[in-house]
């Protein structure tokens, strides 16, 4: 999953927002996959952490010290938690438990889905856009998400790197997404929170855009016949 993104300046006239690029030429989409984390549901590990440790400025030291983003990666990716236990031990000796706290409170990190991103999944499905998920996010943290996000039961379905064995930006996860769902790049749009992420799906001949908010995204969605 990926970072809470930070606020940035409006995009430029005429261009992607939050990519810098223009919409291809051609057929509009006919799949859009969605990122999960920050695009439909809110997630920020802080959350988790501060169910254990309820002093807020402790919290955050544990997030940005501790159970960081490159740890949440090693998650991500599906390592077992004993390998990951031992890495935040080598390097923060004493808080291997932060870890099965994340894991045990990862819930208290996930916020109501976001409204706005919902209802343009529900206005693509109704026009006959297929729409799936591509997600960095760990096996042992998704069991009963989906059961508890209406939005996510309505994709067709849904990768998690906790299943592939890796993460995005890896071209590897982006051509396994093609072959689950049976698409070409060439069909593909990809909304994702993370540059870097789309910058991946860029890479691997996909379409992509920066989520910042649901009415960018329409913008976006629109300069490509979508909505």
């Amino acid at each position: 999953m990926s970072a809470p993104p930070a606020a940035g300046p409006p995009p430029t006239s005429g261009r992607s927002p939050g990519t810098g690029l223009p919409a291809p030429a051609g057929d509009p989409p006919s799949v859009v996959v969605w990122d999960l984390g920050n695009v439909l549901i809110p997630w920020d590990r802080l959350g988790a952490l501060a169910v254990a440790e309820p002093d807020r400025d402790e919290a955050r030291r544990l997030a940005a010290e501790v159970f960081t983003m490159e740890v949440n990666v090693h998650l991500d990716a599906g390592r077992p938690l004993g390998e990951i236990r031992a890495i935040v031990e080598r390097e923060n000796p004493g808080h291997g438990w932060v870890v099965d706290s994340y894991v045990e409170h990862f819930r208290h990190s996930l916020g109501e889905q976001i409204s706005g991103s919902v209802a343009l999944v529900d206005e693509l499905l109704a026009d006959g856009v297929r729409c799936v998920g591509l997600s960095n996010w760990s096996r042992l943290t998704f069991e009963d998400v989906p059961e508890a996000y209406p939005a996510l039961q309505r994709l067709e379905g849904i990768v998690i790197s906790g299943d592939v064995g890796v993460c995005k930006p890896d071209p590897a996860i982006y051509r396994h997404c093609e072959a689950r769902f049976a698409f070409t790049a060439a069909d593909a749009l990809f909304i994702d929170d993370s540059p870097d992420n789309v910058a991946g799906a860029h890479a691997v001949g996909w379409d992509a855009v920066v989520f910042t908010d649901p009415d960018a995204l329409r913008a976006d969605l629109a300069e490509r016949g979508l909505c």
